[in-house]
C-alpha cells in the first residue's frame, strides 16, 4: 500500500477536507497523503497544517508553497501544497499528481473529492482489485450519498450521450445492498473517487487544463481508451460522498457559486465536443443552447442565463 499516494483538492473548504483526512486514518494501511490548497482565501491552508501536525510528526510533513518539486526530495507521510491560485479542478490536482510523479515511489494514485469520507477497507480493495486487472489503468469506487447511506450515487461512473450532452450516473439510486450484482458499462469514472495507475498516467499525461470545472475525468478517460486502456468498477470499495461542495445551492445562498459553475459546465460542454465529437459540433451547439435554456425557464433560473450566454460568448471567440 506505500506504492500509493492520496491526492486531495481544497477549495475554501478545510472542515471537509480534515473529515476526509480523519476517515483515511481508519485505513488498513495509511499511504502518503498530499493535499493540495487551491488558492484558498479562508484559512484553509493553516487548519489543514494543523491537523497534519496533530497527526503526524514534523519530518514527515512536507510544506510547499509553490508547486516546485525535484527528484531529491526527502519521503513524508503528509505533503501539504498551496498552488497559488484557483487553478480549477485540473490545475489543483495536477500539481499534486507533479509531485507525486517526482518522487519516483508511487505505483497509483487515488485522486479524492474533499467531500468524501471513505471506508477503512476501501483502499485496501482497490488496491488488490488493481493488481489483478493489470489492464484496467482507472478505476471507480461505489459512491454511496453521505446523507443516505443505503442510496448510491453511482457505480463507479456515468454514461455519456454526447449529442444530448446528457450524462448519467451508472445505477444512480439503487439501494446498496442490491447492486453487487449488476453488471455494468461506464463511459467515464466518476471524478469524486478516481484510483489511477502510474504508469498510465506517465503515457497519457496529467488532467486537461484546458477544463477548469467539469468534463476532466470524461476527457481523460477519452485519452486513455484511445491508447487502449480500460476503466473499471471496483465494487468492494465503498465511498461516501456529500456532493456539490465547491459548485454550492440555491437553499445555501450560494448563486454566485452556481452562476460560476453553470458557466464553466456550458463551455466544458462544447470543449469537449470540439475535442472528441467535433461532427456533432453544430448539432450540440443548437441543441444545447435550446435545450438548456427551456430548463431554465421552466425553473425560473432566469439568473442562470447571463453564465450560458457567457459561456457561449467565450467558446466561440476564444
Amino acid at each position: 500500500m506505500n506504492e500509493t499516494a492520496i491526492i486531495i483538492l481544497n477549495w475554501q473548504g478545510w472542515q471537509n477536507t480534515v473529515a476526509c483526512l480523519d476517515s483515511i486514518q481508519h485505513l488498513f494501511h495509511i499511504p502518503t497523503i498530499i493535499v493540495c490548497d487551491n488558492g484558498s482565501e479562508d484559512d484553509s491552508f493553516e487548519q489543514i497544517l494543523t491537523w497534519a501536525q496533530q497527526h503526524y510528526s514534523p519530518t514527515k510533513i512536507g510544506v510547499f508553497s509553490r508547486p516546485r518539486f525535484t527528484a531529491s526530495e526527502r519521503e513524508y507521510s503528509f505533503v501539504l501544497i498551496q498552488t497559488g491560485a484557483n487553478l480549477g479542478f485540473a490545475g489543483g490536482n495536477n500539481v499534486g499528481m507533479r509531485y507525486a510523479l517526482i518522487t519516483k515511489r508511487y505505483k497509483y494514485l487515488w485522486l479524492l473529492n474533499n467531500d468524501t469520507v471513505v471506508d477503512s477497507q476501501a483502499l485496501t480493495n482497490l488496491y488488490e482489485y488493481a493488481i489483478s486487472q493489470p489492464n484496467i489503468a482507472l478505476l471507480g469506487s461505489t459512491i454511496i450519498d453521505y446523507y443516505q447511506q443505503d442510496i448510491l450515487q453511482c457505480a463507479g461512473g456515468c454514461r455519456y450521450f454526447p449529442l444530448l450532452t446528457i450524462f448519467k450516473p451508472v445505477l444512480a439510486g439503487y439501494l446498496v445492498e442490491k447492486v453487487q450484482q449488476y453488471p455494468i458499462k461506464l463511459d467515464y469514472v466518476y471524478g469524486a473517487a478516481m484510483f489511477l495507475q502510474v504508469e498510465a498516467v506517465r503515457k497519457i499525461g496529467l488532467l486537461n487544463e484546458e477544463y477548469f470545472l467539469f468534463y476532466e475525468e470524461l476527457d481523460y478517460c477519452k485519452r486513455l481508451a484511445q491508447q487502449g486502456y480500460e476503466i473499471g468498477w471496483c465494487r468492494a470499495s465503498l465511498v461516501y460522498h456529500k456532493g456539490s461542495a465547491s459548485i454550492g445551492s440555491v437553499a445555501e445562498g450560494n448563486v454566485d457559486k452556481l452562476r460560476q459553475a453553470n458557466y464553466y459546465e456550458n463551455l466544458s460542454t462544447l470543449k469537449y465536443t470540439a475535442n472528441f465529437h467535433r461532427y456533432l459540433l453544430p448539432l450540440v451547439f443548437i441543441i444545447r443552447f435550446f435545450g438548456k435554456s427551456l430548463v431554465l425557464i421552466k425553473r425560473r433560473e432566469f439568473y442562470l442565463f447571463k453564465p450560458l450566454f457567457k459561456a457561449y460568448r467565450d467558446f466561440i471567440f476564444r
